[in-house]
């Protein structure tokens, strides 16, 4: 650039200078003009035209050179650069404003950065899963909710859908979404490893080259807790009807049996206590359940004799196993102690023993075995052992769900709930243990319960509560 600017200037000045020369010379001589009189003007002129321009060319460059440099600098994304031109030079006002320019674009360049950081950290603190499409229908954003709910890695941008998530109904709800213009809406299940049920939400841009943004909502555990609710209503409502029949059958028929057959009365109302009192049960079962889920059973651990505490439980049982020939066990060393609630660890003690005690056929052993936890977990580990008949192993994973039986006609024989086991669970892990069954068909079953002791379940909420505080300090 600078070499045209000079060439211009010198032609420019050259023929410029040239002609005065030969103008004045001419004008001057008052003679016609010679050949000598053109070849002086045009040297004269040359020379000048030549400092002329020499002189143009470095002013501009000591003039324009900063501006340019500045600019150059501003394209390469370097907004802090400032041309500094004195406003008294010639081009001063147009490096002012090239200076106010690059501080204007300096100061939105860092609200976009602020606001493009703000939307990333939304984005990536959201539980729910976002989609980007553009308009070839490739993924233009996928935050990491998203891609852990589809179990996908971080390089899916610029891919189709299609090579992402091979999920037919999907597709079909977002190209409903980007045909009709609307935001459409349903529900999706993925299997997989992580099976899941996701509520898929699209919307298309119309203002933007016919995008589309989808939202997922992991519904999964909303589902299974309006299909457990849905259960439960349906199991007590059967559990209920089921002793209400009986007892409403029984004082039916025992109302016209009372002068008829007095002896045949004696038997209905045997039925109507048999049932009134399987309601009972049922009720406290239920009231039971619903305190410990709803936290409002207060526990107070405690530390005592776990021997003398176990003889007492087991000695409620006592008659009922003796007419079944069941023999029952304590096995606990002299002077161990428990760190537990006393009233919440008899009714799981009880439960376990009495289910023992009942689904045991005669001859049968129950074994009560206590012992402190080795190693840094301490606490005290309690087994109910029987050599009965034992359970399949297809039924372990569903005992401690309510109304759930591996025999419901036998069960309901035996004057049980249903709700034994689950109660049972909740109450351990009110008190920070854990329960777990082994089982084999023929040789008999074992339920292992291992509590902590009190120094461990503090140790568990100081670091609990340092989580929390580090989170909060996070956030």
């Amino acid at each position: 650039m600078r070499a045209k600017i000079r060439v211009r200037l010198l032609v420019a000045s050259w023929i410029l200078v040239s002609s005065c020369v030969y103008v004045s010379i001419v004008a001057l001589g008052h003679g016609d003009p010679s050949g000598a009189t053109l070849l002086a003007a045009l040297g004269a002129g040359g020379l000048v035209g030549f400092v002329v321009s020499e002189l143009s060319v470095r002013w501009f460059d000591e003039t324009v050179r900063p501006l340019t440099e500045a600019a150059r600098r501003m394209h390469e994304g370097d907004l802090t650069v400032r041309a500094r031109v004195a406003r008294e030079q010639d081009i001063g006002q147009l490096g002012a404003a090239l200076d106010q320019l690059g501080a204007s674009l300096s100061e939105t360049v860092g609200e976009l950065r602020s606001e493009r950081d703000l939307v990333s950290r939304i984005l990536n603190g959201m539980q729910e899963g976002v989609l980007l499409l553009d308009k070839e229908g490739k993924v233009a954003l996928m935050n990491p909710a998203l891609r852990e709910m589809l179990l996908l890695r971080a390089d899916v941008i610029g891919q189709p859908l299609l090579e992402v998530v091979r999920h037919a109904e999907l597709k079909e709800l977002l190209d409903r979404a980007r045909t009709t213009r609307t935001t459409c809406s349903g529900e999706v299940e993925l299997g997989g490893l992580k099976p899941r049920r996701l509520l898929v939400r699209g919307t298309s841009f119309t203002q933007h080259g016919g995008g589309l943004l989808a939202v997922f909502f992991d519904v999964t555990d909303i589902r299974r807790l309006e299909s457990l609710r849905r259960d439960f209503v349906a199991n007590v409502s059967h559990e209920l009807r089921t002793p209400v029949t009986a007892i409403l059958s029984a004082a039916e028929t025992m109302e016209t049996a009372l002068a008829k057959d007095p002896e045949g009365a004696k038997r209905f109302l045997g039925i109507i206590e048999r049932n009134a009192a399987r309601l009972q049960r049922l009720i406290e079962d239920l009231l039971d359940l619903s305190r410990i889920e709803s936290r409002e059973l207060r526990l107070r651990p405690e530390r005592f004799a776990f021997e003398p505490f176990a003889t007492h439980l087991l000695g409620m049982f006592r008659e009922r196993a003796d007419k079944r020939r069941i023999a029952l066990k304590l096995e606990a060393q002299k002077g161990f102690e428990v760190d537990a609630d006393r009233r919440a660890l008899e009714q799981v003690i009880t439960n376990l023993v009495d289910n023992a005690v009942k689904y045991c056929p005669e001859g049968s052993t129950v074994v009560l075995h206590a012992e402190p936890l080795a190693g840094p977990a301490q606490g005290a580990s309690l087994r109910v052992a029987d050599d009965g008949s034992g359970i399949e192993e297809k039924h372990l994973s569903r005992l401690f769900e309510r109304f759930y039986r591996v025999d419901a006609g036998r069960s309901r024989e035996m004057g049980g709930t249903g709700l034994g086991l689950s109660i049972v669970k909740h109450l351990v892990e009110a008190m920070g243990g854990t329960i777990d069954v082994a089982s084999t068909v023929g040789k008999g079953t074992t339920f292992e319960v291992k509590l902590p002791s009190a120094g461990a379940r503090a140790r568990d909420r100081s670091s609990s509560d340092l989580s929390e505080h580090d989170e909060e300090d996070a956030a």
